[in-house]
């Protein structure tokens, strides 16, 4: 389950009564199990604690002015859910209102940018709420401009991906130090037994019969190819020769257990952003290990420059499917 939960109805402004925006911002702001707040310089004048939650960008919150704002707009008003599971907002600091209002301050130009409106049109007022399992922030978002402002699940997801790097950020740094460490373990293990295959077939005791066949296949291929053989510069045909030797040493052991480590630590990350199950890929389709394929191409042309070399190398006669004249 993702680790931040994001929801993002609206409603149109300009009704008023207990049932429209402004009736919802009171509710919001005044209901049990708000957190109320203290107002700075206003509230040390006055002497008392404030009636309502209510935080925005100013520190003090006039609930009578921002209601009759809300009664007088006539634009759509997000009112966006945003909640931690109660062991994460404890263990994070995130239950109590301070924490959240300076989040939310701080990214509030994100979420503007989110929604498609300007910073300086971008309105808010929030209230957190420190109930049951998931403590949550309810926020009331709008243009000043009414014509301004949609928000689409992509919008929805930057949303939620902004808050979701601030929140655990700490955290999740050392996740990425574990996945780049696993990552460059993969990589290591991979050219190993990239290198230990090629010698195999060179001294004719390759036990890979798959593998052996792929890569003189695409030895065969690159001989026809012209500038760097790296694999962003083969042609498409190419590429798949490469794809299919890169799954084929998936298939070894010690490159499938690497894998294995960074595919769970890769899940680890997806998991807090998703509620989806971990998405399983082949290893080449990894855009992150674009080294081990350029480790097979080398390897590939390694290898045909060998059977070049020697006369009467006995290369073997693969039907590639390719017309290469």
């Amino acid at each position: 389950m993702a680790r931040l939960i994001v929801k993002s109805p609206y409603v149109t402004g300009g009704a008023g009564g207990s049932g429209g925006p402004a009736g919802y911002l009171k509710y919001i702001g005044t209901r049990e199990g708000v957190e109320l707040l203290p107002s700075g310089y206003m509230e040390y004048m006055a002497e008392r604690p404030r009636s309502h939650g209510l935080f925005g960008d100013e520190d003090a919150v006039d609930m009578g002015e921002a209601m009759k704002e809300l009664n007088e707009y006539h634009g759509n008003i997000w009112t966006h859910v945003i909640s931690l599971k109660r062991e994460d907002a404890e263990r994070l600091g995130y239950d109590h209102a301070p924490q959240w209002r300076n989040l939310i301050r701080a990214h509030r130009n994100d979420i503007a940018a989110a929604m498609n409106i300007p910073p300086g049109d971008f309105r808010w007022y929030a209230a957190f709420h420190d109930e049951g399992d998931h403590p949550h922030v309810h926020m009331m978002a709008w243009s000043s401009q009414p014509k301004e402002g949609w928000l689409d699940r992509d919008g929805i997801r930057k949303i939620k991906s902004t808050l979701t790097n601030q929140i655990f950020h700490q955290e999740m740094l050392h996740l990425y130090e574990q996945k780049t460490v696993s990552r460059d373990e993969l990589v290591r293990e991979a050219r190993a037994s990239m290198l230990a295959l090629g010698k195999e077939i060179r001294q004719g005791i390759c036990d890979h019969p798959e593998a052996e066949q792929r890569m003189w296949e695409l030895a065969q291929a690159l001989d026809g190819v012209k500038g760097q053989k790296k694999y962003g510069y083969l042609p498409k045909r190419v590429k798949k020769l490469v794809d299919e030797v890169v799954d084929e040493m998936e298939c070894l052991p010690a490159v499938a257990k690497c894998y294995e480590q960074w595919q769970m630590l890769q899940g680890e990350v997806e998991g807090y952003y998703s509620d989806a199950p971990p998405e399983k890929k082949k290893l080449s389709e990894r855009k992150e290990f674009r080294q081990i394929k350029n480790a097979v191409v080398a390897e590939a042309e390694s290898l045909r420059f060998s059977a070049l070399t020697f006369e009467g190398a006995q290369q073997p006669e693969v039907d590639t499917g390719y017309d290469h004249s």
